[in-house]
């Protein structure tokens, strides 16, 4: 081993400071990439994948609980939330995640509009909006962005939704 070593350290001292400093950065370099393709892609890679994953997830849950509305009894109409709609509608969006902005819509309706919204979430909440709070989902309005998220404008009632 230490034959190795003296031949490695005989060889340095034979380079020129300008060979050593072009060596040093080359093996630099060449860590840097070990690294970035032995570690950092693959990273990236599974965090795309588990978040594909995760949005494949919550839009077939949202699937299944309007399977499930389908298969159960009606219900009689539903009485107006205790607290308002507007209340219950924004607090059920921010236990969703959602960023939420309200407005009268023009059937004097309460309207909503989200900005930069993943569909799983979106679609999830409006599914617990129907089911689980007995609110029908009057218009919706979707338009992708380019990074693959949704702005949305929609009308949301307590009762029948009007024409």
């Amino acid at each position: 081993m230490n034959r190795i070593i003296g031949g490695l350290e005989l060889w340095w001292s034979a380079r020129t400071l300008r060979e050593r400093r072009m060596l040093m950065v080359m093996a630099a370099l060449l860590l840097a990439t070990i690294v970035w393709l032995g570690l950092i892609r693959p990273v990236r890679v599974w965090k795309a994948e588990a978040a594909e994953r995760a949005e494949a997830a919550a839009v077939a849950l949202a699937e299944v609980r309007a399977a499930v509305v389908l298969i159960t009894p009606s219900r009689p109409a539903a009485e107006p939330p205790a607290e308002g709609l507007e209340p219950l509608v924004r607090r059920t969006a921010d236990g969703a995640g959602l960023e939420l902005v309200t407005a009268m819509s023009g059937s004097g309706q309460l309207g909503f509009q989200l900005s930069r919204v993943r569909s799983g979430p979106l679609f999830a909440w409006l599914s617990a909006l129907e089911t689980d709070h007995r609110l029908a989902v009057c218009g919706l309005g979707v338009v992708k962005n380019a990074d693959a998220t949704l702005n949305v404008e929609g009308v949301i009632s307590a009762e029948a939704c009007m024409a």
